[in-house]
């Protein structure tokens, strides 16, 4: 998604996400093969991708940092270094992957102030905005809400939906569902930080746009018939 990160990192945030969502057919179909060291077969992987899906959640895999990223602390993702960040990221995807699919949504989102950004082993999540905007001229930091500290393992367990096979459901622009909320949801890094980002689902912003077209029909109904 992110076209600063480094090949390296790239591919160990997709690795992470396939790990994750690949069903072992050995297991017993009520187990939940997430945190089992047996939910992938990895002796296929380079040597240099079998560092352990907890170390690539949490980022701290050596082989996931360059100099420049040693160099340059990514910024805290309250702040508006981070905003810009990540809207300059958004971009860029959407100019490399057209405009119909998840990054365009999460811009969209970033836009209309719904798109929320959460690091669980902080136990932040905040409201992105849009560092361009009028309203946010001026604006260096905001205060996050406070979420329940967890590791990543057990934070995506909890959110992301699964469907009857396992593995997790994604929606057709790509993105994953948050089971705890509906809304649809991403996961991979900013920076060489991992975060979870969710936004409203499309039918969701569908249904609340049908419901206020039906509102100001019904108001213009009313005032035609008074």
């Amino acid at each position: 998604m992110v076209s600063a990160l480094t090949t390296t990192r790239l591919l160990a945030s997709q690795m992470a996400l396939q790990l994750l969502q690949t069903p072992d057919s050995s297991q017993d179909s009520n187990s939940d093969p997430l945190l089992s060291d047996s939910s992938s077969d990895l002796s296929s992987l380079p040597s240099q991708s079998q560092a352990s899906l907890t170390s690539m959640l949490n980022g701290l895999s050596a082989n996931q940092t360059d100099s420049s990223a040693a160099s340059q602390p990514d910024p805290d993702m309250t702040s508006s270094s981070f905003m810009d960040l990540l809207k300059q990221n958004l971009q860029d995807a959407v100019k490399s992957e057209g405009t119909g699919g998840q990054a365009q949504a999460m811009l969209d989102a970033l836009d209309n102030g719904t798109l929320t950004v959460s690091d669980p082993t902080k136990g932040v999540s905040i409201q992105a905005w849009d560092v361009d905007a009028d309203g946010e001229q001026g604006t260096t930091s905001k205060t996050g809400d406070t979420i329940p500290t967890s590791d990543w393992n057990d934070y995506l367990k909890a959110h992301l939906e699964r469907g009857s096979d396992g593995t997790f459901v994604k929606n057709p622009d790509g993105s994953f569902i948050d089971k705890t909320t509906g809304s649809e949801a991403y996961f991979g890094q900013v920076g060489s930080q991992f975060y979870y980002i969710t936004w409203p689902s499309a039918s969701a912003t569908s249904d609340a746009g049908a419901s206020s077209s039906d509102a100001s029909a019904s108001e213009a109904a009313n005032k035609a018939s008074a």
